[in-house]
């Protein structure tokens, strides 16, 4: 529920770029463009008051409701690993042929795609993109292109490999 997936502050974090302005705050709780800081901060909730409540009432059904960890109590996956994170999930099954036929909800759909789609664009955007499809376009991009891997990481995976006497393929060695 926040503005930027932690992992992306993580990656301009591991490739010394800044972030955007609004999307987190450091570990003191100041406003911050630096990704280092930001990682060891929080990331801000979108749609600032009314996205922070939609946070807390997720943390409340997938944490509360269901016997998970909530409210500050989840282990960081980056720094806390003295005990499991013991995230919550809560998943919902609706059935739309309940309240029409499946036809009828398919097309609907169809219909509320194109009118997104067709939506007078923001200025300097090419598109409307709907959820999945950044996704669906990276993964189409990777299986084609390969996955992009930093210096640091290379770095990290040959000074692993040399400790266990492991070479590093010839592939990443450019």
């Amino acid at each position: 529920m926040t503005v930027i997936a932690r992992g992306k502050i993580r990656l301009a974090a591991m490739r010394g770029e800044p972030i955007p302005e609004g999307l987190a705050l450091d570990s003191e709780g100041r406003p911050t463009t630096d990704a280092h800081a930001a990682f060891e901060g929080v990331c801000l909730p979108f749609g600032g008051i009314k996205g922070s409540v939609l946070a807390t009432m997720m943390d409340l059904m997938a944490g509360a409701l269901t016997g998970a960890n909530f409210g500050g109590d989840v282990k960081s996956l980056y720094f806390d690993h003295s005990e499991p994170q013991n995230v919550g999930h809560l998943f919902f099954a609706i059935r739309p042929d309940l309240f029409m036929p499946l036809s009828d909800f398919q097309s609907r759909m169809d219909t509320f795609h194109g009118r997104v789609k067709e939506l007078p664009l923001a200025l300097g955007t090419d598109e409307i993109l709907m959820p999945g499809e950044p996704e669906t376009r990276t993964e189409s991009a990777r299986s084609r292109d390969g996955v992009p891997v930093t210096a640091n990481v290379i770095g990290d995976l040959k000074k692993i490999g040399s400790e266990l006497g492991v070479s590093f393929p010839e592939t990443f060695k450019k």
